[in-house]
């Protein structure tokens, strides 16, 4: 056979296996896109076919529901803006969340509270504020405005009511993870192979497998001291939430006060410094690590238990406890 023959026939075995191999490659080659929501750094890598117009509308939709649950704009500063005077209409896509988030912190007995609002303005705890720590006068006189009984969520209507004036909605501690399971299913839906969506590190939730293959790992920071605690292998649909007084906090007297407050004392506790919760969704992950956070030191466990959810609690001695099955999913830092 001529020589030139035979590099013909090489090349026509060669360009069709280089244009598959091109083509699984860039389909599996992950991009990254971040934006500024939430008051933190939201990251998504996704791969796979159309990962990047998935991501775009991944974000599209994570900045709507910041704009609905936002207390400084929208339907929830309304509602805000109206307690003690009438009913708020407001969409169906904010009626059916603050149904379930209502549901989940009566679940959680009360340690989530979506109407802690008024407690954590005096504490000056949003997200541009410094920080201070109120009087207990203070502290007593808002705590009869975070009651559950004083909202009306009228189903038939569609409208929210604060009954006391002074009430405030305040959905900071479950509009990030909503909106990391919003933007998941839209990756999902997409047909994206693969996905990681980082909300600030403290709301993670995935997809598929990570590029290599296998299960998407997920470094777990200690509050406290320069080492990992190990590192999570998290598998499709699995998301992790962290509440910890690492991000929003103030110190006096050598004494670090969280942004985290327990709804019935109205204070942050002293006993911890961070919860990981892992679950099926970002929303009960994040829920559920602050109610863990806040509760009762003798709770902590047996919420984490009877809910057969995973865990790892760092308390103020630097002491760290985890459940069994997440001892399971931990693998040693290298």
């Amino acid at each position: 056979m001529p020589k030139k023959r035979s590099w013909i026939i090489l090349m026509l075995i060669l360009i069709p296996m280089i244009a598959i191999f091109l083509r699984i490659y860039i389909i599996r080659r992950p991009i990254q896109k971040s934006s500024f929501l939430f008051g933190t750094l939201i990251r998504i890598t996704a791969y796979g076919p159309k990962a990047h117009l998935a991501i775009e509308k991944a974000f599209i939709e994570m900045r709507r529901i910041q704009n609905f649950t936002t207390q400084e704009q929208g339907e929830v500063a309304r509602i805000n803006d109206n307690a003690g005077l009438h009913p708020i209409p407001v969409s169906d896509g904010l009626f059916s969340f603050l149904q379930v988030v209502f549901a989940m912190a009566e679940e959680s007995q009360g340690y989530f509270n979506p109407v802690i609002g008024a407690l954590v303005e005096i504490w000056d705890f949003d997200y541009e504020g410094e920080g201070r720590i109120p009087s207990p006068h203070e502290v007593q006189s808002v705590l009869p405005l975070t009651q559950r009984k004083l909202v009306e969520l009228n189903e038939e209507e569609k409208t929210v009511f604060l009954k006391q004036a002074g009430m405030k909605l305040d959905l900071g501690g479950v509009a990030k993870g909503y909106a990391v399971d919003r933007a998941w299913e839209i990756l999902s839906q997409a047909g994206v192979h693969g996905a990681l969506i980082n909300g600030g590190e403290s709301s993670i939730r995935v997809l598929g497998e990570r590029p290599g293959g296998g299960a998407w790992r997920i470094a777990i920071s200690h509050p406290r001291n320069s080492e990992w605690i190990g590192v999570l292998e998290l598998t499709s649909g699995k998301a992790i939430g962290t509440s910890a007084d690492t991000e929003r906090y103030i110190e006096v007297d050598g004494r670090r006060y969280s942004h985290l407050l327990h709804p019935y004392t109205g204070y942050p506790p002293a006993d911890i410094f961070a919860a990981t919760v892992v679950a099926d969704t970002a929303l009960e992950a994040d829920l559920y690590s602050t109610a863990v956070f806040v509760a009762e030191d003798q709770e902590r466990r047996q919420f984490l238990i009877k809910r057969s959810l995973e865990g790892i609690l760092v308390y103020s001695n630097l002491e760290v406890k985890m459940t069994t099955g997440i001892k399971e999913m931990l693998r040693e830092a290298k």
